[in-house]
């Protein structure tokens, strides 16, 4: 008897802390009432902010802050749940891109970027995991190099 009582109590208390939203504090509704947008706090300075773009109650944007800078952008861009596109700030400019374009789980393109600028793309198109060919920008944006490697 004495551990129903316990065990209720701890149910009780367990259902009365979870977060009834699955992706975090409701910080905005839709038009329609249904939650849009999301806040998850990881520690006191890092949190997520998790969007729905699309309006079928999920995210597909999320998007990271340290110090209230926005430090990562992980976006779901066609709808299946998983992330395929992760773009890397800091101090609020982009400084990575990594691209799943063909939606298999796999990168196949990361752009690197220096002073906000394109500097250099490294590509696996076949999504084998090893890059098959790297560009090379300068300052101005302009291709000066391309080497390509096959396995």
């Amino acid at each position: 008897m004495r551990k129903a009582v316990v065990l209720l109590a701890a149910l009780a208390f367990g259902l009365i802390s979870c977060n009834s939203e699955p992706y975090g504090t409701a910080v905005h509704r839709s038009r329609d009432g249904r939650p849009d947008q999301w806040i998850y706090r990881i520690n006191k300075d890092t949190y997520k902010l998790s969007i729905d773009t699309r309006g079928d109650g999920r995210p597909d944007v999320i998007k990271t802050y340290h110090d209230n800078q926005l430090v990562e952008v992980e976006s779901d861009r066609n709808f299946d749940g998983r992330t395929d596109l992760v773009q890397e700030y800091s101090h609020g400019i982009l400084i990575r891109e990594i691209r799943d374009d063909n939606f298999d789980g796999k990168p196949e393109t990361i752009e690197e970027f220096r002073n906000g600028k394109l500097a250099i793309v490294e590509r696996d198109p076949e999504g084998r995991g090893y890059v098959d060919s790297v560009e090379y920008y300068d300052d101005s944006g302009k291709l000066i190099r391309r080497e390509t490697r096959r396995k």
